[in-house]
């Protein structure tokens, strides 16, 4: 009943071209995307990535009005992107626990939300895979990675982010949650703090990949 009334005051719109769509997205705007999402899975040596397509065009156009223009509703739309791929949503599901990578609370703050943490959310809700939150910490602020070099960008990630309470996830299949892939620092960063808790294994899913 609320959440009936909740949308009948604000009823859900494509997140591509704003016309009220129940999906999240319109026929035509689904139509204009779905060539840029290939739902790739790429194994390398130390763990698997998910992503949804790379990170141009209207997906990179989607992911900065995401981050910058203060339009958390998009989850719901990458959500439903994510769900429009069967075989790829199965996959995702196979784990036992998602973790977002965390924000320093200061900038989430400023922000008014994580955009990465919002998703996992929604990965729960519909996934049915369980949320874990709460366990891996952004201790320190530092620079934007998209400022920076290869080299600073390795560089610029050490030693800020901390696992508390990993007893949790021993021996678990976890999957590591971001927005956008593109050195691998963050990701790698996050999953050393991760392995200190002993999980069975850990893999990431970003909704775009550089090229």
């Amino acid at each position: 009943m609320i959440k009936e009334l909740i949308e009948l005051i604000f009823p859900p719109v494509c997140g591509i071209c704003g016309k009220i769509s129940q999906n999240w997205i319109c026929p035509k705007c689904h139509y204009k995307i779905k060539n840029e999402l290939k739902y790739f899975e790429i194994q390398n040596k130390e763990f698997k990535l998910f992503f949804m397509g790379l990170y141009e065009n209207n997906i990179r156009k989607l992911l900065l009005k995401y981050k910058f223009s203060d339009s958390a509703y998009l989850s719901n739309l990458f959500m439903e992107l994510i769900l429009k791929n069967k075989e790829f949503t199965e996959r995702l599901k196979k784990y036992d626990y998602i973790i977002p990578v965390p924000m320093f609370y200061k900038n989430k703050k400023i922000r008014g939300y994580n955009q990465t943490e919002l998703l996992t959310k929604k990965m729960q809700e519909k996934l049915n895979v369980e949320y874990c939150e709460n366990i891996l910490i952004k201790i320190k602020q530092n620079k934007r990675q998209s400022e920076l070099s290869e080299k600073e960008r390795k560089i610029n990630v050490k030693n800020v982010y901390t696992i508390q309470d990993g007893e949790k996830i021993k021996g678990k299949n976890i999957l590591l949650v971001d927005d956008i892939y593109t050195t691998g620092n963050t990701i790698k960063e996050c999953m050393k703090e991760l392995k200190k808790a002993k999980p069975n294994k850990i893999d990431a899913f970003v909704i775009a990949k550089r090229r």
